[in-house]
C-alpha cells in the first residue's frame, strides 16, 4: 500500500512497514534534508569538490590505521 496525499503545502504519505524499512525512511529523509539545504546554499560546485575532498582525506586519516590492521587481520586468517 502506498498513498500520497496532498492538502495545501502539506504532502502526507502512508505505506506499511512491509514496503519500506525504517532504516531506508531514515536514509531517505537524510538525503531530502541534505538537498534542502544545498539549495539554500550559496557554494560552487568547485568549492563543493574541494569539501568532499578535504572530508575523504580526513576521514581516512582517522580511519586508515583500523582499517589497515583490519585488512591484515583478515589476510592472516585465510
Amino acid at each position: 500500500m502506498l498513498e500520497i496525499n496532498k492538502e495545501g503545502d502539506v504532502f502526507t504519505i502512508k505505506f506499511t512497514r512491509d514496503d519500506i524499512s525504517e532504516d531506508f525512511l531514515r536514509r531517505l529523509l537524510t538525503k531530502f534534508r541534505i538537498e534542502k539545504l544545498l539549495e539554500k546554499s550559496k557554494m560552487t560546485k568547485e568549492q563543493a569538490w574541494k569539501l568532499s575532498e578535504e572530508i575523504k582525506e580526513n576521514w581516512w586519516v582517522q580511519n586508515k590505521d583500523w582499517i589497515l590492521d583490519k585488512i591484515g587481520t583478515e589476510n592472516k586468517r585465510k
